[in-house]
């Protein structure tokens, strides 16, 4: 099912290597950010709902938009998200 995904999300590894187990924050945090649907679709055909949002819980790294995504989907708290609370303690930058 990995063959589903498109190679233009793992431009900087080899998506041969790439394991559904061991690989799953940055396969998701691929997806999210930068996936099709169908590519969510699969994603959420292979892991479900709950896993995805138990990952996804841990990653620094997952844009907050994807964050806020899968907390509403998942019916999880925004504030259960590492990204999130690192999110609010770096201050940011003033759009002017």
């Amino acid at each position: 099912m990995l063959e589903n995904l498109s190679n233009r999300l793992f431009w900087d590894v080899d998506p041969a290597v790439l394991d559904w187990d061991k690989d799953i924050q940055l396969i998701i945090v691929r997806v999210f950010e930068r996936g099709t649907l169908d590519e969510v679709r699969t994603l959420i055909k292979k892991y479900g709902w709950s896993k995805i949002a138990e990952s996804a819980k841990n990653i620094r790294s997952l844009d907050i938009m994807a964050a806020n995504f899968i907390a509403k989907i998942s019916d999880t708290p925004i504030t259960d998200f590492r990204c999130y609370n690192t999110r609010q303690l770096s201050s940011q930058h003033w759009v002017y």
